[in-house]
């Protein structure tokens, strides 16, 4: 199935991450405009007018403010009251408007860090989620979430196990939907920088496509995957029981 102008590829992602971080950001992206009106310090919104596509773009943290930004981080870790805090809010404010300014436009949410998590959260609209390195607390993955990492990336490391939990049960989705990049160096500041994304394949393409039909593909693949995985677990269960007993009897 040819995809319809949905997914991203590595270089478009890495410079359209790198963009939210800039106060004065490239205006034009590998054919994506920028929508001054409704970009902010926190997230960038990219316009492609010509295949009605929407790329917002949530910025991870920031040292302005006297670094009042890392207490949203403190926030998330340690609450679930991250939605109450304004750099949410804003974020929120800035889909929402992009929704309805944009109606009928594919929309994909990407983000770094504290911006993945906004990716994730405000994503309902969006036909991917991808999120580089990304704060996490093991919550649920959504069909349309795309995770890229370093093997050394301390902020996102408690994907992994959900990664291990996936691979086992849906090893068709887990292989594109979680990409782990192997690290390069010990430092943890370095592995999490977006810069990481020059070690994968610049034209490789990060999420599903924009037609109905290649995300009902992937979400039957994940089905399978499940419904061969419980068959393996019941029978798994099935011996355990038959050696438990048998070994009761012989006792």
């Amino acid at each position: 199935m040819k995809l319809t102008g949905g997914s991203l590829r590595v270089n478009e992602l890495m410079q359209l991450l790198k963009a939210s971080y800039l106060k004065q950001p490239d205006k034009n992206i590998f054919g994506f405009t920028l929508d001054e009106k409704l970009s902010n310090l926190y997230g960038k919104v990219y316009v492609d007018m010509k295949k009605k596509k929407v790329v917002i773009v949530f910025r991870g943290t920031g040292n302005e403010n006297y670094g009042s930004d890392w207490l949203n981080n403190l926030i998330y870790a340690s609450s679930s009251a991250y939605k109450q805090t304004e750099r949410y809010k804003t974020a929120k404010k800035m889909y929402d408007n992009a929704l309805k300014k944009y109606k009928n436009f594919q929309f994909e949410s990407i983000g770094h860090s504290q911006g993945s998590l906004l990716a994730r959260l405000l994503s309902d609209k969006s036909i991917n989620s991808i999120q580089l390195n990304p704060a996490y607390k093991a919550e649920p993955l959504k069909d349309n979430e795309y995770i890229i990492r370093s093997s050394a990336d301390a902020v996102s490391a408690l994907t992994v196990p959900k990664k291990m939990i996936n691979s086992v049960l849906y090893p068709s989705w887990s292989k594109e939907h979680m990409i782990t990049i192997p690290a390069k160096t010990n430092n943890p500041i370095t592995e999490h920088k977006i810069n990481i994304l020059n070690r994968l394949d610049q034209n490789k393409k990060i999420g599903r496509g924009g037609c109905k039909k290649c995300g009902n593909q992937n979400m039957t693949r994940a089905e399978d995957d499940k419904t061969k995985a419980m068959k393996q677990l019941k029978i798994i269960a099935k011996q355990t029981l038959y050696e438990r007993n048998k070994k009761d009897k012989t006792i």
